[in-house]
C-alpha cells in the first residue's frame, strides 16, 4: 500500500513540474517558407521547418545596413563574438535605434554563428597551381564558431586600418571588442507582419510551451540585407 502511494506521488509530483515547466526561450534563423493568418513557417540552414504562431504581441523589425561610422561613443550596440586568444573579435553587430537602448544587456553565451573573419584582409603565403581541373565537388559552407552576445554602451573607440575598436559596458562590466571590416553591421527599423514575405531570411525569437511554438519577435532582412545575430 505505502509503495503504490509513493508511485502515485512520484508520478503525480512529475506531472506538476512538467506542468508548470518554464517555456523554453528558441532563436531560430533560416528562411520564410510559409506564412499566413496566424501562422509562421521557417526552413533553417539545418533543413528542418519550425512552425509558430503569430498573435497580436509578436513585435516586428526591419534589419537593415548599416556601417562602422555608425558605430560612435555612446551608442548601444549588439555584438556575438568569437574569442580569439583573450581578445572578443566581432562576427556581427546590431547598432540599436535609440528606443531600443537596454535591448539584452550584458554578456552572455550565444549560438554557433559563420565565422564571418575568414574572409578578412589578412595576407598569407600561397602557391600557384595550374592544370586541368579533373573534378569539381561543392565547397562546404562557412564554418561556423561558438559566440558570446554582448549587449551594451559604447564608452569608447578607436579606428586603425579599417577596424574598430570598442569598449563596451553593461550591467557589471565591460568587454574590449574589436569589429573587424568584415563583420556585418546592420540596425533596426519599425516594420510590419507585411514585411515577413515567402523567401524573406529571417531571425526569430519564440518561445516553445509544450507542442506550441510563439513568435515573440521576428525581425526580417530587407533589401537583401540578412539577419546576421
Amino acid at each position: 500500500m505505502n509503495r503504490i502511494l509513493g508511485l502515485t506521488l512520484a508520478a503525480t509530483t512529475a506531472l506538476s513540474v512538467s506542468a508548470f515547466a518554464a517555456p523554453a526561450r528558441e532563436r531560430v534563423r533560416g528562411t520564410v517558407s510559409e506564412i499566413g493568418g496566424d501562422s509562421l513557417t521557417v526552413h533553417t540552414a539545418a533543413g528542418t521547418d519550425v512552425a509558430m504562431t503569430l498573435g497580436s504581441s509578436t513585435k516586428y523589425v526591419q534589419v537593415v545596413k548599416s556601417s562602422l561610422n555608425n558605430i560612435e561613443k555612446d551608442s548601444y550596440i549588439g555584438t556575438a563574438t568569437k574569442s580569439v586568444g583573450s581578445m572578443l573579435v566581432a562576427l556581427e553587430v546590431v547598432v540599436f535605434p535609440p528606443a531600443m537602448r537596454g535591448t539584452g544587456d550584458g554578456h552572455y553565451a550565444w549560438d554557433e554563428l559563420p565565422d564571418t573573419t575568414v574572409a578578412g584582409g589578412a595576407k598569407t603565403a600561397s602557391a600557384m597551381t595550374n592544370g586541368n581541373v579533373a573534378a569539381v565537388t561543392k565547397s562546404s559552407a562557412t564554418p561556423e564558431v561558438n559566440s558570446t552576445m554582448t549587449n551594451g554602451n559604447v564608452a569608447a573607440e578607436a579606428s586603425k586600418n579599417g577596424a574598430k575598436q570598442l569598449t563596451v559596458t553593461y550591467k557589471g562590466g565591460e568587454k574590449t571588442i574589436l569589429v573587424p571590416p568584415t563583420a556585418p553591421i546592420v540596425t533596426f527599423k519599425p516594420g510590419t507582419m507585411s514585411d515577413v514575405t515567402k523567401g524573406s531570411t529571417v531571425f526569430v525569437i519564440a518561445t516553445k510551451d509544450g507542442d506550441k511554438t510563439m513568435a515573440n519577435s521576428v525581425a526580417v532582412g530587407v533589401d537583401g540585407v540578412k539577419p546576421p545575430m
